[in-house]
């Protein structure tokens, strides 16, 4: 009996890295970063109150700082609390958002604990119209025996997406 050990985690981002690198490489679809980067914007917000808390109580010591410290204190943990909604509700697992064409697409990806099953989630507006497709696969269908990630099944599950996300009117 040989028994492989494969972190479902790492897989599934490599697996998440791979159809990114398809759609974008074989189909052209540009990669945005709109999710990412408010992401970011909320962390730089919750950066400049702690550094400016950081800063005001260097020049003004702690008994003249006490609101200030304070303020800025509750201010970084509800704006980091704020970053936690944002990832939960609004990301919700997204690797993948692009545009072909002024036709947008967004894939996301879930793996549950102590669990093998791989779902992806993709939501497409073409010509104004919402497609979405979502199917579960277990993640060793991706894999050799060795564990590496098969490029080649990963391209196949890559069309059936693009295929049903940017399927064309009448068709």
């Amino acid at each position: 009996v040989r028994e492989a050990v494969v972190s479902t985690q790492s897989t599934g981002n490599g697996i998440d890295d791979l159809l990114r690198k398809t759609i974008t490489t074989k189909y052209n679809v540009t990669e945005t970063f709109k999710t990412r980067d408010t992401r970011l914007l909320i962390c730089f917000i919750a950066c400049l109150f702690s550094g400016f808390g950081c800063l005001y109580d260097f020049l003004h010591p702690f008994p003249e700082s006490k609101l200030v410290l304070a303020i800025c204190s509750l201010s970084y943990f509800t704006i980091t609390g704020l970053l936690y909604v944002w990832e939960w509700f609004v990301e919700k697992g997204t690797f993948f958002e692009g545009t072909l064409n002024g036709n947008t697409v967004k894939l996301s990806s879930y793996i549950p604990r102590y669990s093998g099953d791989y779902t992806i989630s993709g939501e497409g507006v073409v010509d104004g119209t919402n497609s979405e497709v979502k199917y579960t696969k277990c993640i060793s269908t991706w894999l050799d025996d060795s564990g590496k990630i098969l490029p080649e099944i990963i391209e196949k599950d890559t069309d059936f997406l693009y295929q049903s996300l940017f399927k064309v009117k009448g068709q």
